[in-house]
């Protein structure tokens, strides 16, 4: 009878204690989500570098660009001079191999000027406190080192990196990224949240210098950038677009770039531009693709050799309010192109939605 008594009790006061009090509020599974171009990297704190073949990046939020945390991995951007560099590793306190490929329970690091011949890193300390699917706090460090080669000139190079990371989504008043209820959005499919909202990458022809990257078609997240955060020559005040979406094992990124007097709606702008290392002007716009699969990437851009001086497609700013919206189509070539053996060519489309 004592029990029974006892246990009516427990109830009782259970019924009328707050539900906070009563039920456990963390959730298993979460996808917290941060970017520049929504703001929300405020609610990050981030310190460490980035050290290849000697030269030193201290790693803020000035050059980290995406941050995304879920109970399966960890992913993040940084943006440094004219190279964008990935990193992606399981969500786990362990050592990892730094790899070509991907595969289960693996580090990889990538980059647009660089392939990674080998190495190792490590997560640790990791750990993270989700209240609800997309909002949360949480740390970690990453640390590693390796060898990357250069794509342009073949030279092997050290790599080591240390950066650690804190987190929480209710620091500042940003939104909240992919379905965080914010009208601010811009890291989900759709950019802002709204259903008629799209980012794709469609490619219909695709040739690589590595046989593994492939064509394919990604609706992915869009983003307004700063010129200079994608290319050092550029002006803080030039604009990029970035659709960036995953097919299967390959990811897609999609950079425009154009002055920010052709940002106005109703803008129709073609990709053509005076090459490599000439700054952007009032008569055209430049088309980059950067496919990424596992340990290679390539890229490909409409001012690139065979590209210079020539219409290589066509970009329309449908808007510029409340969302950057808009359709490109373009032609791009690899380094080389069309005298070299292995003639890299891409051809693509697709459209933007990308919160201003």
């Amino acid at each position: 009878m004592r029990a029974f008594l006892l246990g009516i009790f427990f109830l009782f006061t259970a019924f009328f204690l707050p539900a906070c009090e009563f039920f456990e509020t963390k959730v298993e599974e979460y996808l917290l989500q941060f970017n520049s171009s929504a703001g929300t990297l405020e609610q990050v704190i981030v310190d460490g570098y980035l050290l290849i073949d000697g030269q030193r990046t201290d790693i803020s939020l000035s050059n980290l660009s995406e941050l995304s945390v879920s109970e399966k991995w960890i992913r993040l951007t940084i943006y440094e001079g004219r190279d964008t560099y990935y990193l992606t590793v399981p969500s786990f306190n362990k050592d990892f191999d730094l790899v070509e490929e991907y595969l289960d329970d693996v580090m990889t690091f990538v980059s647009v000027f660089h392939n990674t011949l080998g190495g190792i890193g490590s997560v640790s300390n990791f750990s993270v406190e989700a209240t609800d699917t997309y909002e949360g706090a949480g740390s970690f460090q990453l640390a590693g080192v390796g060898e990357l080669q250069s794509t342009s000139t073949g030279q092997v190079q050290d790599l080591v990196f240390e950066m650690d990371f804190d987190f929480d989504t209710s620091r500042t008043g940003g939104s909240l990224g992919t379905g965080g209820g914010s009208s601010g959005g811009g890291t989900g499919s759709g950019g802002s949240g709204s259903a008629s909202c799209d980012n794709t990458i469609q490619i219909s022809q695709l040739l690589s210098y590595w046989p593994q990257i492939g064509k394919g078609d990604a609706v992915g997240t869009g983003k307004k950038v700063a010129g200079n955060t994608l290319f050092s020559n550029l002006k803080p005040t030039d604009v990029g677009l970035v659709v960036d979406g995953t097919s299967g094992d390959t990811r897609y990124v999609v950079q425009i770039l154009l002055t920010p007097g052709n940002l106005v709606a109703n803008k129709r702008l073609d990709f053509i531009h005076a090459g490599r290392g000439a700054p952007l002007t009032s008569s055209g716009a430049v088309g980059i693709l950067i496919a990424i699969k596992g340990g290679v990437n390539d890229g490909w851009q409409t001012n690139y050799d065979y590209g210079e001086n020539r219409d290589t497609g066509n970009l329309f700013i449908e808007s510029v309010s409340p969302q950057i919206r808009g359709t490109y189509e373009f032609e791009a070539y690899g380094d080389g192109f069309d005298n070299v053996k292995n003639k890299q060519l891409v051809r693509l489309k697709g459209e933007f939605c990308i919160d201003p």
